[in-house]
């Protein structure tokens, strides 16, 4: 038993509390955090309970190893992914440490391939005519599309990654996931394997992905096989051609490699997306800010080019995407963990074996102590800090801490974190440069309303943004 005091009613298990929360997460939160004096509290959810705590208990979580609190359990209970991704990439995720070490070490070299990327597809999606007339854009679609593409550059390279079928399977496959993984979890889990088998159009998304994969997989194995030590000087430099060295003799598997290349495009296609839209949203609203961002944009490309130097050097633009998922937090719920066993914290707080837990993203962020005047958005709290002395890395966009929770912490902190961030910093530096965006049918300075559902927060998708050629 719990000794973390309840927030909702318990009646029928909780469940008609956590129905009622669909809609009012956010809020229980913030009333949870006051209620209970930045104190642990728990709340019913559709899957179990979750104990939230403050970012006082970041290190306990940070530090914590998955025999206790564990980060692949809990997202198995949320998303089903040992069914729609597989048990083998989930309980062994081998590629991320190929994320970290090779894809990380050669971010540089591959720069110039993200950045024209970028550039082509920002041209492609907008289609833009040379007078200056505004068009409407589905401002998700084109970012969706960017990234994937830009992605799949560095993963596999042209011209796959521009290929309209497979990035249309690279897309789409983000929501198939998820889509999946909560229809999986509505059945008991006698069924599941079932369900998933036979309902989730996952399967069926992988093969349609094994078409593209598996036979550019096995000629590179014949290559390698006929060319032997030369085709060391001669075969590709991407993610995929890091992952088949990285594998010898019986653990060289094709399908396993092409779900895990799909998994890797889940996992940087759909949070990106997410992410750069709501800065995308703020920075339309907030035209007052973007001088500023287009002359430290300018001026680091003419000292360091088109360079992932150029793109490091931007602080203000690290501080204005920083303070956008401040403002506008993917998820309520940082660094979810499943208790393995009973958890004590440092507190004295008691997380029952079984029950879920995470930090309470939406009052952390709302914290007066933390961020002063966090009702206003204020896009320099980060390059300020830079400014008045205090160190680069701290504030860095990449750097995970107790105060800036989207890449979550400890031994699972996000991997490929620093190719999101590039990737991110890179697409708005294109467009500040180049292009002049603002809402259609908003008024200056507003921006639309974020629609919070469950414990995830996201931007309005029905919201046009207007693009048109910079002027000046």
């Amino acid at each position: 038993m719990s000794n973390v005091p309840v927030m909702g009613s318990t009646f029928l298990f909780g469940y008609v509390s956590a129905i009622k929360m669909l809609s009012t997460y956010k809020q229980t939160l913030l009333d949870g955090y006051v209620k209970f004096n930045k104190h642990a509290f728990q709340i019913p959810g559709l899957l179990g309970w979750v104990v939230f705590v403050s970012s006082d208990l970041y290190d306990d979580v940070r530090k914590a190893r998955d025999d206790s609190l564990s980060m692949v359990e809990a997202s198995k209970d949320n998303f089903a992914f040992q069914y729609t991704l597989g048990q083998n990439v989930v309980n062994d995720a081998w590629h991320n440490s190929v994320v970290r070490k090779q894809m990380t070490q050669n971010l540089g070299a591959k720069f110039p391939e993200i950045s024209d990327e970028i550039a082509t597809a920002l041209e492609d999606g907008l289609n833009l005519s040379a007078d200056d007339d505004w068009k409407s854009i589905d401002a998700h679609d084109l970012l969706e599309e960017i990234i994937c593409r830009t992605s799949n550059r560095l993963f596999i390279g042209l011209p796959l990654c521009r290929n309209p079928e497979y990035t249309k399977i690279s897309r789409e496959f983000s929501i198939t996931v998820i889509q999946s993984g909560l229809l999986i979890n509505l059945f008991p889990s006698f069924l599941r394997p079932l369900v998933a088998r036979y309902v989730s159009p996952a399967p069926k998304a992988i093969k349609g992905f094994e078409k593209y994969m598996v036979p550019i997989i096995e000629e590179r194995w014949r290559l390698e096989r006929e060319l032997g030590d030369a085709w060391a000087d001669k075969k590709p430099n991407d993610f995929l051609q890091w992952m088949m060295d990285d594998r010898t003799g019986s653990q060289r598997d094709a399908r396993d490699l092409t779900t895990r290349m799909l998994t890797l495009t889940f996992a940087s296609t759909h949070t990106t997306t997410m992410s750069l839209t709501h800065v995308l949203y703020w920075l339309a609203a907030k035209p007052e800010h973007v001088p500023a961002l287009r002359e430290e944009v300018g001026r680091a490309i003419e000292l360091h080019g088109w360079t992932r130097a150029a793109i490091n050097d931007m602080h203000k633009l690290d501080s204005f995407i920083k303070e956008s998922t401040r403002c506008s937090a993917l998820m309520a719920m940082g660094m979810p963990r499943k208790a393995m066993r009973d958890v004590t914290l440092s507190d004295g707080t008691l997380v029952p074996k079984g029950a879920k837990l995470a930090i309470n993203i939406p009052a952390v962020y709302s914290d007066p102590s933390l961020f002063p005047t966090p009702e206003t958005f204020d896009p320099w709290r980060s390059s300020r800090k830079i400014e008045q002395g205090e160190n680069e890395v701290k504030h860095a966009l990449t750097t995970a801490s107790s105060d800036f929770l989207l890449w979550g912490g400890g031994e699972h902190v996000c991997a490929g974190r620093y190719l999101a961030a590039q990737e991110m910093k890179t697409i708005l530096a294109h467009i500040l440069l180049n292009y002049e965006i603002k809402f259609a049918g908003l008024p200056a300075g507003v921006r639309p309303k974020d629609k919070w559902v469950a414990y995830s927060c996201l931007p309005d998708l029905k919201a046009r943004v207007l693009f048109r050629r910079r002027q000046s």
